[in-house]
């Protein structure tokens, strides 16, 4: 049975280029431009055969990287290898071991197995000093592409049930929004280091040589440099590691053959009677009501969730300029920064809450009622993220002494972004995804609407700011009293344009419920 999915596997290689001639000359043209850079990769690893102290540092990253790379990259492709799952041998009386080892090495038949394999093959010459090493290369070079593979496929089969949903997908998407906004600093932050960055990668690598991800990409080098004991244990571990993951590919493989519907199920968290949720811990009035919808909102919705995990990570690309080029005022920023995220993100909260305008309007929910529910989750986020940042900027940047005119200026930023946001939400809604559709998904026609509604919102909220805007200037520019001022009149005036706003807002919102519906529904 083995051998049959293996032939089966090769078949379907096979029929790559039996497509038509376009996309088989496609093909053969990206075939032949990765090579290069494939084979030069091989040719430099290989090169290291002269130079243990660098083959050290260098192979355990790059074996590191290859079983991360297997094991992450597949749940970004989803469902672009359908062969390989397990789930469609469930009406086939194939035993579960048989079709988990068939599994595993058809994923050795494809270009990625072979672009990492001849990469390995570079590995194993630079592993040829010694007839020990040799020995010892070759066995840890199976292993660990077998390590890979196997991982790879444990992983993506746990996932299957979170990738088939809608809900699961979005997840992924958010991880991978918020990988690339944590790259940034993390780039920048090695970048800086400069003449430091051989000694960091040794220590990494350093660090990696003892885990499971490193055990096996350690092993030769340190019988090549005469640590035959270390290396024949870390050969061991990386040996014990393929056993306990083929063990668990196997579980994994047995759960979907023998009730492969199960797999695509999960826990709905269906409240039990009578409990409320976060309804039952907010206020008992119209605006604690709606205060509890858009909190659920937040803990279940993934087009909340993207602006929930986003917006405190904003901040943090401040610290690209400031730890590469020494940008000292960089990090004051990081409060302001948040807290005009924050107050900005609620200009189109009711087109994100369209499924529930009408149940207000029906029930002649007060207007300002409708506006202060809607705050409040973006304030209890606020209450946290905005001293926080703002603390932690003023100690980066080294000027604690601006720490009152910092949390003045956030809160006048603020409270500006929630004045205007609760009146911009009801005269001036563009399109949004909808309830359960990608939150990543662009409504036709909406580009235009988008970017006029957030012009204003972001001009609109800085003009309002302005005069504590120039204050907190004039305070970093050295003027102590500037300082002050700008705490005094940046709390009076985000409080007061938070509260005039809402007060506006409410008059507008049940002034022109039904156009506002109706603005909705053609959204």
């Amino acid at each position: 049975m083995v051998a049959h999915l293996l032939r089966l596997k090769l078949l379907l290689l096979r029929n790559l280029f039996r497509r038509s001639r376009a996309q088989t000359i496609g093909i053969i043209a990206g075939i032949v431009y990765f090579s290069f850079a494939v084979v030069g990769v091989a040719v430099l690893l290989g090169s290291l055969r002269t130079s243990l102290d660098d083959a050290r540092v260098i192979i355990p990253l790059v074996g590191a990287g290859t079983i991360l790379l297997w094991t992450i990259v597949p749940l970004f492709t989803f469902g672009s290898d359908p062969t390989l799952d397990p789930a469609r041998f469930a009406t086939f009386a194939v035993p579960t071991r048989d079709l988990a080892v068939g599994l595993a090495l058809s994923a050795l038949i494809g270009l990625p197995a072979i672009a990492t394999c001849v990469i390995m093959a570079g590995v194993f010459v630079a592993w040829t000093v010694t007839p020990g090493s040799a020995v010892a290369g070759l066995v840890c070079v199976v292993v660990g592409v077998l390590t890979a593979v196997t991982t790879s496929r444990w992983v993506s089969a746990r996932a299957t049930g979170a990738l088939q949903s809608r809900r699961g997908r979005d997840a992924l998407a958010i991880a991978g929004l918020v990988l690339l906004l944590v790259a940034g600093p993390l780039v920048a932050f090695v970048a800086s280091s400069g003449a430091d960055a051989k000694g960091a990668a040794g220590m990494l690598s350093d660090v990696i040589a003892w885990t499971p991800l490193g055990w096996v990409w350690a092993a030769p080098t340190d019988i090549a440099a005469g640590d035959t004991t270390t290396g024949l244990l870390r050969l061991l571990l990386g040996v014990l590691t393929l056993v306990v993951v083929g063990r668990l590919w196997a579980g994994a493989v047995s759960d979907q053959v023998e009730n492969p519907r199960a797999v695509a199920r999960s826990d709905a968290g269906v409240a039990a009677d009578g409990d409320l949720g976060l309804f039952a811990r907010t206020a008992d009035t119209a605006g604690g009501a709606v205060a509890g919808r858009v909190l659920t909102s937040y803990r279940r919705d993934p087009r909340f969730q993207v602006a929930l995990i986003t917006t405190p990570l904003v901040p943090l690309l401040l610290l690209v300029p400031f730890v590469v080029g020494d940008v000292l005022w960089a990090p004051l920023l990081m409060g302001p920064l948040v807290a005009f995220l924050l107050g900005f993100g609620e200009h189109n909260a009711v087109a994100y809450d369209s499924d529930a305008v009408w149940l207000h309007l029906v029930t002649a929910t007060p207007g300002v009622a409708d506006r202060r529910g809607r705050l409040v989750a973006s304030a209890l986020l606020a209450l946290l993220l905005v001293p926080a940042y703002t603390l932690v900027g003023a100690g980066l940047g080294g000027r604690l002494d601006l720490l009152g005119g910092l949390l003045g200026l956030s809160v006048a930023l603020l409270g500006a972004g929630y004045g205007l946001s609760s009146v911009m939400n009801v005269v001036l809604p563009y399109p949004v995804p909808e309830s359960g559709e990608s939150p990543f998904a662009s409504p036709p026609g909406a580009a235009g609407a988008t970017l006029l509604a957030q012009t204003v919102a972001s001009i609109g909220t800085t003009v309002i700011a302005a005069p504590v805007l120039l204050l907190a200037w004039l305070g970093w520019q050295g003027q102590v009293w500037a300082v002050w001022a700008t705490a005094v009149l940046g709390l009076a005036l985000g409080v007061a344009a938070a509260l005039v706003g809402i007060r506006i807002g409410g008059r507008l919102f049940e002034s022109r419920g039904p156009e506002l519906l109706a603005a909705l529904r053609r959204t």
